[in-house]
């Protein structure tokens, strides 16, 4: 009984990690979007100043602090991508988080169609397991 339950838990944690592979395309989307935005504003930025002369120190200065800033929005959003058995996020929060983070930055529509039938999916398999699990109590 003990070695059911071991197996039990490190299949469940396999395929955690597994699920959590489903998310590298959203936050490679995600952190493209973002740097996109960060160099264009800092290159407006930059050219605003005109003909200041910035060293290259202070021009990297600049890069670096957009970089922070960037970097700090998006540990919020990444951390709700990561499958984490220890605060019980489930599959169906892990894909709801991707299917909003697709939809509020516009992302890939075609992830999104992906995501929400992977979600029905989800759900399907759960009721089913519930049942299961139902039958032999």
């Amino acid at each position: 009984m003990e070695a059911e339950s071991i197996i039990a838990e490190e299949v469940k944690q396999f395929e955690a990690l597994k699920d959590s592979l489903e998310t590298v395309p959203t936050i490679k989307k995600l952190r493209a979007y973002a740097e996109r935005i960060r160099v264009a504003e800092v290159e407006k930025c930059l050219s605003k100043m005109g003909d200041v002369d910035l060293s290259e120190n202070n021009k990297k200065a600049i890069y670096d602090v957009s970089l922070g800033i960037v970097n700090k929005l998006l540990h919020g959003p990444m951390q709700h991508l990561k499958c984490d058995v220890t605060e019980n996020r489930t599959l169906s929060d892990i894909l709801g988080n991707m299917q909003a983070l697709n939809r509020i930055f516009s992302l890939d529509k075609e992830m999104e169609d992906k995501l929400h039938a992977k979600i029905e999916q989800n759900q399907k398999q759960s009721s089913r397991g519930q049942s299961v699990s139902a039958k032999f109590s």
